[in-house]
């Protein structure tokens, strides 16, 4: 009787399957070309997906390789399945992308998930977890707030503020801010986490997950610095030194305070460990590929 219930049930959820479709109305017609259009097909899937790989995710070259190394195996050795493949893949790449869009527009951001690849949040976060994003703002964040009767866009922190450092385990670390009108305000872990995306000096852009230290509110607009939570993570994210013709004076995330525009969402809960994934298949696997070693930010797991 169980195992009824269960084949019955299976046979159910099989129409909430897209591959169903697939199956059913796709294929079966693709089956019919000549073998000449047949491969037509199997290439322009792979060109499909390549790109829109590309476009919406924006992955690395080794990515692309590993791919394209992939699709070639199909092509030489697995002829009579590589049609099949190619329309897989590219529907399997379709249905994650409109499951995530739609998840995104839910939670009212184009991010609504990221992927933590460091251990700049530990304990809080670590490498491997997926952190689930909703729409975020200067009202819907925490963290200590001050008013600013200046303009700050585009300035680097150390035009408005300093940091104030004390003694912490791994040497001196950031205890306070304080402006240069005398507002001080002290750094806690108690405002809001949330996603921006930074440029570093060799213009690669990446999402960063770090808490807000300072919400501003300045004469042009408003802004935040931030900070992430580990021992290792001794200063602002902004704490650049002077910015001469654009390099920092020290090393840093994020050259000016972000704009509220900038951020992409804030967190609102993580599932552990199953970013991990991602990570063993495209930064773990390059890395030893590439360099020998795993990525530096490695923890135990992944």
């Amino acid at each position: 009787m169980f195992r009824e219930k269960i084949s019955a049930l299976r046979k159910k959820l099989k129409w909430a399957d897209p591959f169903t479709y697939v199956d059913l109305l796709i294929l079966p017609r693709l089956h019919k070309l000549s073998e000449q259009k047949q491969t037509a097909v199997f290439v322009a899937s792979y060109l499909a997906l390549a790109a829109l790989v590309y476009i919406i995710i924006g992955v690395t070259g080794f990515f692309m390789v590993a791919l394209t190394v992939f699709y070639a195996y199909l092509f030489l050795f697995e002829r009579k399945e590589a049609l099949d493949w190619g329309i897989y893949m590219l529907s399997a790449f379709l249905f994650a992308w409109f499951i995530y869009s739609s998840f995104g527009f839910l939670l009212g951001t184009s991010s609504p998930l990221v992927i933590v690849v460091s251990g700049s949040m530990e304990p809080v976060y670590h490498r491997g977890d997926v952190i689930i994003l909703q729409a975020a703002n200067f009202e819907s964040t925490q963290g200590p707030e001050v008013q600013l009767n200046e303009p700050i866009n585009g300035k680097p922190f150390a035009a408005f503020a300093k940091p104030v450092y004390g003694n912490g385990p791994n040497g001196k670390v950031i205890e306070k801010i304080e402006f240069n009108d005398g507002q001080t305000i002290p750094i806690t872990t108690e405002g809001s986490i949330v996603v921006y995306s930074s440029q570093n000096l060799f213009n690669v852009q990446g999402p960063i997950i770090h808490r807000i230290a300072a919400k501003i509110n300045a004469a042009d607009g408003t802004y935040f610095l931030t900070k992430g939570d580990s021992v290792n993570n001794t200063t602002l994210d902004q704490d650049c030194g002077n910015v001469v013709y654009g390099r920092p004076e020290k090393p840093c995330i994020m050259r000016y305070p972000i704009k509220e525009e900038e951020l992409q969402g804030k967190a609102l809960f993580q599932i552990p460990a199953i970013g991990c994934v991602k990570l063993w298949l495209f930064d773990n696997f390059s890395s030893i590929a590439s360099t020998g070693s795993l990525p530096k930010d490695f923890r135990t797991l992944c």
